[in-house]
């Protein structure tokens, strides 16, 4: 793998509990309720996450490898919550719309996701959701998973899709996967979710990114 440097920069409030670094290059993410950014719609959504500068090219192949845990606590009521995702960039008068790839969390099940869309401009009419992949049982928390992902960015049909955890297959995808932008996705990691009155934290270390082609 050609790896490609990564100098996250962090979206959260601030607060002392947001965000740490920790022994063995562990990051922690945690969210409380009301954890939302003032850039953001009021009470829209709550974040804590880190995000890279690099942006993704469509039709080439990248591999995104990291280990996860999430901490012992209550089941997760959020609505929706991601643990890993691709932002957007958005094009000039495209409106806002969700990550063409994300590692979710459903309670305490895992989720993998896609998005995808043909048009320069996308609109929620014509964006696809693809769910590939539900567990069936919930992660058991506390406990470090070791994921793999490789994505080839093609809005048109030649996307690609593969996702490991713990060297098992999850999701083995060919068609379309991503959006038409003029600029490609960004590669985010750490909690983000729907307004939750819980608390919620995970750990991520060991990551790394790279193209592989």
């Amino acid at each position: 793998m050609n790896l490609i440097s990564l100098t996250f920069r962090q979206q959260n409030t601030g607060a002392s509990w947001s965000y740490a670094e920790q022994q063995g290059g562990i990051r922690r993410y945690e969210l409380r309720g009301g954890d939302g950014l003032p850039v953001n719609t009021p009470g829209a959504t709550e974040r804590s996450e880190s995000y890279d500068t690099y942006k993704m090219l469509t039709g080439k192949t990248y591999q995104i490898a990291f280990k996860f845990l999430v901490e012992p606590g209550e089941t997760n009521k959020a609505a929706w919550l991601l643990l890993t995702q691709l932002g957007a960039v958005l094009d000039p008068g495209e409106a806002e719309h969700s990550p063409s790839f994300a590692l979710e969390l459903a309670g305490d099940r895992l989720r993998v996701v896609t998005r995808d869309s043909s048009p320069a401009l996308s609109t929620p009419s014509d964006i696809r959701y693809v769910r590939h992949f539900d567990d069936s049982q919930p992660l058991t928390r506390g406990q470090w998973y070791d994921m793999k992902v490789q994505i080839v960015l093609g809005p048109f049909g030649n996307g690609r899709l593969k996702v490991w955890r713990d060297d098992k297959v999850l999701v083995d995808f060919t068609g379309a996967l991503g959006f038409n932008d003029l600029v490609g996705p960004y590669l985010k990691q750490g909690v983000y979710r729907s307004p939750t009155a819980q608390t919620f934290a995970a750990q991520f270390k060991d990551i790394q990114f790279g193209s592989v082609d």
